[in-house]
């Protein structure tokens, strides 16, 4: 026998070893075919073994029937055994230990070989079958979980001790566009510490620290480029840092990190735990694929779209953009700012946060395209100009995965994330629509006592608008006015839009009252796309800061959002051979 572990199949059918040695044991007969071959000669020379052990090839989804009938696996957390007398000895079955172990490692090769066929790597063990605190939680997303089907999860067993709370380290994926943790705490009684973040009152978990590191302890981050975020799993916490910017720039990441987790604060008492998590990036780096693009277009609007690359990575796929206006575009916009009084620097003063806003507003522009397989299907699809109307937004498989862009106002660089796909599969680029502001000059009184019986109708360049009823609303408790849910207290007005030919939006609602005091307003809204391409809203205007009925009321919008469908452009995403 060749493998130098053999000495481990003694301990192991002696159930020597601890769960997570066990498991690794498992892991190495998956591979080593000479360990099986001596595993299965010792259970030969058993007495009492029935040598019929078949290997039976599980028919196709026998995997995922084993995963969705188990439940989530907890590392490090062992089931309680039967009481049982100290002083009773253990008698060891050595025959069904054996047995039990070879047909573990029997269905994970069989399963191997099904989803190999079906190209889809599944986690190479039986315990890594069993779901991870990743793939179990309701909140992650797909995109981590298709990686943890595919083995980019790593379970640990990472702990420290102060103030009387454990903090443990369970588990990490290690992918090319994002780095996560999962953590939990434990208190002196052995109860898990709450990581809810959305309490209110005393900041009980402060997480210090997280810090990527390659294997010469130089930070993978500058402090200027981004750091962590948190999320409640459960009882779990999860940190996660992305690693977008440095995959769409091309950065080359190391083999081998470290994450250093530092928290200074755990269930409401000041300390120190500081773990550092090991994270192997070799595989993840293998298994991402690039495929450059490199193709261009001007739209009729003057924005010319360069699409750089799609990395194909095991949590996500990574689509970098890069935009600019044109430079008359560009000169008649500062024309138009110029002429309406707007400045591009934030001014102290009143009305300086207003025009500051505008004049973004009509430099801002935004694109919306889809991603289409051979078929012609639609498998993807990004909007940027609708993320806050998803009545409206085409946008389909995507994942927020941290930053999704940067630059000036000269030249944006884009960086948009889906579900994974192959990196082998034929993909078209397909653009949608590009979306462009404008200014409005929208005003319509209104007095509230009278609305309910005398409703008043306005119109703007081709929109027209209904305001049907006002309501003051004193109790902060939730309530149904029109069809939106409506909390906290102020004033509400209820309306309906129709909007002109490529508006998509009414945008930086304002309410001015007799006295001439103004009031910021929200719209809450459900939007409509009619057969003719317009769009119809209904919803209700909210004046959170307003405390009394007013005799009357001025209601403007200052921008409106157009979406433009005249644009022709397509682009394949094709991996060199």
């Amino acid at each position: 026998m060749k493998c130098v572990r053999a000495n481990r199949l003694a301990a192991e059918l002696n159930q020597d070893l601890s769960p997570f040695e066990a498991r690794q044991w498992e892991r190495h007969l998956e591979s080593c075919a000479d360990c099986r071959n001596e595993m299965e000669r010792l259970l030969v020379s058993l007495d009492d073994f029935n040598p019929a052990l078949e290997e039976v090839q599980p028919e196709d989804g026998f995997t995922q029937a084993i995963l969705d009938r188990l439940d989530p696996y907890v590392p490090g957390e062992q089931p309680q055994a039967t009481e049982t007398p100290d002083s009773a000895p253990k008698r060891i079955d050595w025959k069904k230990r054996s047995v039990d172990i070879l047909k573990k490692v029997t269905i994970v090769v069989a399963g191997l070989a099904v989803a190999i066929s079906l190209g889809t790597f599944v986690s190479p063990t039986f315990a890594d079958y069993v779901k991870s605190i990743f793939s179990s939680s309701k909140d992650v997303d797909q995109g981590i979980k298709e990686a943890v089907k595919q083995g980019f999860a790593k379970q640990l067993d990472l702990n420290v001790t102060d103030q009387g709370v454990t903090l443990r380290i369970k588990e990490v994926l290690a992918d090319t566009l994002r780095i996560a943790v999962m953590c939990e705490a434990i208190d002196q009684n052995g109860n898990k510490v709450d990581f809810d973040l959305l309490k209110p009152g005393e900041e009980k978990n402060r997480l210090q620290e997280f810090i990527l590191k390659d294997k010469d302890g130089k930070p993978l981050f500058k402090p200027e480029e981004g750091g962590w975020t948190m999320r409640k799993e459960g009882d779990y916490i999860m940190i996660r840092q992305e690693l977008t910017e440095l995959t769409a720039k091309g950065r080359t990441l190391p083999d081998e990190l470290t994450a250093e987790v530092h928290w200074a604060k755990l269930d409401g008492k000041e300390g120190s735990w500081k773990l550092t998590v090991p994270i192997d990036m070799a595989e993840a780096k293998r298994a991402t694929k690039t495929v450059a693009v490199n193709q261009q277009y001007t739209s009729p609007q003057g924005l010319k779209i360069d699409f750089k690359k799609v990395d194909f990575a095991p949590s996500a796929t990574l689509l970098s953009l890069e935009t600019q206006l044109t430079p008359e575009v560009r000169e008649r916009q500062k024309q138009i700012m110029k002429q309406s009084g707007l400045s591009g620097e934030m001014n102290p003063g009143p009305g300086g946060f207003q025009s500051f806003q505008l004049s973004r507003a009509i430099q801002d522009y935004k694109i919306a395209y889809e991603l289409v397989d051979e078929q012609g299907k639609v498998v993807a699809a990004g909007d940027d100009g609708l993320l806050s109307d998803r009545d409206l937004s085409i946008g389909k498989n995507t994942i927020v995965n941290g930053i999704t862009g940067t630059g000036t106002d000269e030249v944006m660089q884009l960086w948009h994330t889906f579900v994974p796909m192959s990196g082998d599969r034929k993909l078209t680029f397909r653009l949608h629509s590009v979306y462009t502001n404008e200014l409005a000059n929208f005003s319509a009184k209104l007095k509230p006592a009278q609305l309910q019986q005398k409703p008043v109708q306005a119109e703007d360049q081709g929109t027209r608008l209904t305001f049907s009823s006002f309501v003051m609303k004193t109790d902060p408790a939730e309530i149904k006015i029109g069809n939106q849910t409506v909390s906290g207290t102020g004033g509400v007005i209820e309306l309906q839009a129709e909007l002109a030919k490529d508006v998509v939006a009414l945008d930086m609602w304002q309410v001015k009252d007799e006295t001439g005091k103004e009031y910021d307003a929200l719209l809450q809204k459900k939007s409509t796309r009619n057969a003719d391409g317009t769009v119809s809203q209904q919803g209700v205007l909210v004046i959170p800061q307003l405390e009394k009925e007013p005799k009357e009321l001025t209601v403007t919008y200052k921008a409106v959002q157009k979406q433009h469908r005249d644009v022709k452009w397509e682009a394949p995403i094709v991996a060199k051979p």
